[in-house]
């Protein structure tokens, strides 16, 4: 149950900004004290809060223009999660809630303001009654193998030169290995079989879970999607391009940790 009193007795202080966490400067991992948080609240930088007792935590969202307090820094959640810290988890889950919170202030059904259930994670509308809960969106992530190479993709519409897995997000009535088939074969033109799963990951930007899956190579040959795909290519192993840094489940497919 959420709830937006805030409580110093918890043991963990999620404080986000821009999507980014605030950690101790000396550490990647070690949160702040309950009391930075209370001086948010008196500067007036902080912008939605919530606390989930049963879980042992406070989240908050700050403005984006709150300053980085006195020995401090802002970190991206692929660094936790890079490491299995422990905090990983539930930081995950705080941030997915508070873009959540953002996007769900007023009743899709009669436009009437949202407040917090009193017995479930959701939000209660005052009017009507209606139930909003938390959305998840699932997406699939699949590194094709073609012999002793896989294939690697640079996405068109994302300002970056990494090279990474073909993805897309499920839709209604599909299964995950029918998804993952339409999204190869709509962006790259070619055929897999023996679609294996290997792994999820919770990734708050802003909700998805992430279904990390390997297939082999069927048929076809590389006709790109432009729209979606800018370069595609057949990589081995020890010539690899740019690829996302650690933390993400791009990178353990590519480096087969998983």
């Amino acid at each position: 149950m959420i709830t937006s009193k805030i409580n110093s007795h918890y043991s963990m202080c999620f404080i986000f900004k821009d999507s980014e966490l605030l950690v101790k400067a000396e550490s990647s991992i070690e949160l702040p004290e309950t009391n930075i948080l209370q001086k948010c609240f008196e500067q007036n930088h902080a912008k939605d809060w919530f606390t989930e007792a049963d879980k042992d935590y406070t989240a908050a969202l700050l403005e984006e223009c709150a300053p980085t307090p006195a020995k401090h820094k802002w970190i991206r959640l692929r660094e936790l999660f890079a490491v299995n810290a422990k905090i990983a988890p539930t930081a995950a889950r705080a941030l997915a809630l508070l873009n959540w919170r953002k996007t769900s202030r007023f009743c899709g059904c009669c436009g009437g303001p949202l407040q917090d259930d009193k017995y479930e994670t959701a939000r209660l509308c005052s009017l009507c009654g209606n139930v909003v809960f938390p959305r998840i969106s699932p997406a699939i992530i699949i590194l094709v193998s073609k012999g002793d190479k896989i294939l690697l993709a640079r996405h068109a519409r994302r300002n970056t030169d990494l090279y990474t897995c073909l993805a897309g997000f499920m839709e209604h009535g599909e299964s995950i290995e029918k998804c993952a088939e339409r999204e190869v074969k709509e962006e790259t033109g070619i055929e897999i079989k023996n679609i294996r799963y290997c792994a999820s990951q919770a990734w708050p930007y802003p909700d998805q879970l992430i279904i990390a899956l390997r297939a082999d190579w069927k048929s076809g040959e590389l006709t790109l999607q432009e729209s979606e795909i800018d370069d595609a290519k057949w990589f081995s192993k020890d010539n690899l391009p740019p690829i996302p840094k650690p933390g993400s489940v791009a990178y353990q497919l590519i480096h087969n940790i998983i």
